[in-house]
């Protein structure tokens, strides 16, 4: 038998899958949990799933957004004939702290392998 019960190892393990935490990390943030009153916790847990239920890409750019399309694509000030192409949400977020970017975005959730694209076109031409 373990040394934590079994809901705040379970804890535990939730936050240790996030990338950068560490078990020892986890173990902090699930007792800083614990540490919290009803209220405060449940409004924890409350964000979690209003994230996970409330927010969706969006149909233009494929940023996090509630609305079917961001507030970045429907602003009227931005200059649509430039978009930034970014990895993924969190590029978003550092590009418009700046203040500076006026264009829209792309988001690909992901990188692209130029090497697998330029491949693949390759080996397309030679074979069209």
């Amino acid at each position: 038998m373990g040394y934590n019960a079994a809901p705040l190892e379970r804890l535990i393990e939730q936050f240790a899958k996030l990338p950068g935490i560490g078990r020892k990390g986890a173990t902090r943030l699930a007792y800083q949990v614990l540490s919290m009153d009803r209220e405060e916790a449940m409004e924890f847990a409350r964000a979690i799933e209003d994230a996970h239920t409330k927010i969706h890409r969006c149909k233009v750019c494929q940023n996090f957004t509630e609305d079917e399309i961001c507030p970045i694509c429907s602003s009227e000030s931005r200059d649509h004939s430039v978009i930034c192409v970014v990895e993924n949400p969190r590029d978003v977020t550092a590009f418009e702290r700046t203040r500076e970017f006026r264009g829209v975005y792309h988001v690909l959730h992901g990188l692209i392998c130029l090497w697998t694209v330029l491949v693949r076109n390759s080996f397309a031409s030679k074979n069209c």
